[in-house]
């Protein structure tokens, strides 16, 4: 067994205490404090909303209409309209099943580390890598509505369910594999295969992996999630035509050979965004760790370190070779990395703390620049994240925080006028996409949906026609400057958490002059 330095044995007696305190706090705290996000967040959410509306489960709607731009199957809607009906319509409902999902991924890495391979140090880290990366646990994952994160967990589940089933020789742990790439398909589709590649790449190398790759099980196996994905899309076509030709053009062709939405890059885009922001400090630490992992002393943790660099590389390569690149397709790679990282580091820690000579100050400066790399590399990440929500300026989601409070208050005002431009939440696709107009809003659309009682919009230049009683919201300074100048005097208050305003309109207001 390799030797770790005292710091490393002293937090690994904590991993897993010190990794979930971590994790959750990275992922719940004030997870309802943003409003919904404009994009893929909102749209889901308007999804959910409209499925437990219409009681529509199988054909994904927004605006009521089939939806043949966001083209995914339901897996993730189907799990926050369930908790709308448990929970209500709130942010909590659409964005807990992701961030449950990112926890349960977190978890996961550190049992195959620490438990699995008895190695609680490796675990630590590996843990720590995760929490601490921005995009693992900030927008379009692990704190957002979005599809990613619960990718993330089917696609770790079925590879850590295959790693073990080739270690241990256990038919159990094809159910996992099975299950883990249903899910992973009935989430975000084609997604599910990027990573199959560089694992039968794998399972060539190993007499073990050969000898698996002839299993009937692995056959019997596939039969099963062929079965699930071809009844899934058959099915769907079926009840509302046209999804599978928009689904080629979405996701399949469309998305691998062209570019969609503006999502342009170079080759090495996903490396360039982990660089910038996403997977910072660790990115540097990609590279020194591999060698020091893939030559461990431990033959099990060496193939591990080999299927989990196997893994990564082949969903990395894939999406580079694609013409649409998007930063948040490279997160399910990034638990694959941290294993990498988290086999590898503390050998690569210890090797460069021997380079220094014994009883040198250096020798002690390089311990508390370990420990402080594993202390606060996370709860800056954590402060980033959460500070984010109390420094929100998107205008196109600011009715939302004055929408959710009014509908939180005992007697929610009614009728209720919002004031926003003419077409701010009628088009059912961004300017970006084939067929998108102005005035694309799902936000809005949402809170609209969610608000318990009458409201509707009304664009400035048509106050004139409101007659009381009634409640107008303004959320900018010229919509208020608007209704004071249209209706003078009238009373009105702060609500939500940023500077929304409601106007109480009564019977008796007059027009200025």
């Amino acid at each position: 067994m390799t030797r770790t330095l005292p710091e490393f044995r002293y937090l690994g007696r904590r991993a897993g205490l010190l990794v979930g305190i971590g994790a959750a706090i990275g992922l719940l705290a004030d997870l309802a404090g943003l409003t919904l996000r404009q994009w893929d967040e909102a749209r889901l959410a308007v999804s959910a909303i409209e499925m437990t509306q219409r009681s529509n489960w199988f054909v994904v709607t927004y605006g009521f209409q089939p939806d043949l731009w966001n083209t995914k199957p339901p897996l993730m809607v189907w799990l926050q309209a369930g908790l709308i009906l448990l929970l209500g319509p709130s942010e909590w409902a659409i964005r807990l099943p992701a961030a449950l999902a990112a926890l349960a991924s977190i978890g996961l890495v550190y049992w195959l580390l620490a438990k699995f391979l008895r190695r609680p140090v490796s675990g630590l880290i590996a843990g720590i890598v995760i929490i601490s990366a921005l995009g693992y646990v900030g927008e379009h994952h692990g704190r957002s509505g979005d599809y990613d994160a619960l990718l993330t967990l089917a696609e770790l589940g079925a590879g850590v369910s295959l790693l073990l089933l080739l270690e241990t020789g256990r038919r159990r742990w094809w159910l996992g594999v099975g299950l883990g790439l249903i899910a992973a398909t009935l989430t975000k589709g084609v997604a599910a295969l990027l990573p199959l590649p560089g694992v039968a790449l794998y399972c060539l190398v190993l007499p073990r992996g050969r000898r698996l790759l002839l299993s009937p099980w692995l056959w019997l196996t596939l039969l099963l999630w062929g079965a699930a994905a071809v009844g899934w899309y058959y099915t769907r076509e079926q009840l509302a035509p046209g999804y599978w030709q928009a689904v080629d053009a979405n996701e399949l062709s469309g998305r691998f050979a062209t570019v969609l939405d503006d999502h342009v890059g170079p080759w090495y885009y996903y490396v360039k965004e982990m660089t910038r922001s996403k997977f910072l400090p660790w990115v540097y630490l990609v590279l020194p760790a591999i060698p020091f992992a893939v030559r461990h002393p431990d033959a099990r943790a060496r193939r591990v370190a080999w299927f989990a660099l196997a893994w990564a590389m082949s969903l990395l390569l894939v999406l580079s070779v694609a013409k649409t690149k998007i930063a948040w397709y490279a997160v399910p790679a990034y638990p694959w990395l941290a294993i990498v990282i988290g086999v590898g580091a503390p050998r690569l820690a210890r090797a460069v703390y021997l380079l220094v000579k014994p009883n040198s100050s250096l020798r002690t400066g390089l311990r508390f620049v370990f420990v402080v790399l594993l202390v606060v590399s996370p709860l800056a990440t954590i402060w980033r994240v959460v500070r984010t929500g109390w420094t929100d300026k998107e205008a196109e989601v600011r009715p939302g925080y004055g929408l959710r409070a009014l509908g939180r208050e005992a007697a929610p005002p009614a009728p209720l006028a919002v004031v926003a431009p003419t077409g701010f939440y009628q088009s059912f696709r961004p300017l970006t996409a084939v067929g998108g107009q102005p005035g694309y809003n799902a936000s809005l659309r949402f809170y609209l949906l969610a608000y318990p009682r009458s409201a509707q919009i009304i664009p400035p230049n048509e106050l004139r026609k409101l007659r009381g009683p009634g409640y107008i919201l303004t959320t900018t300074s010229a919509d208020s400057a608007q209704v004071q100048a249209t209706f003078p005097q009238l009373p009105h208050r702060p609500v939500g958490r940023y500077a929304c305003w409601l106007w109480t309109l009564p019977s008796t207001a007059r027009l200025a002059n």
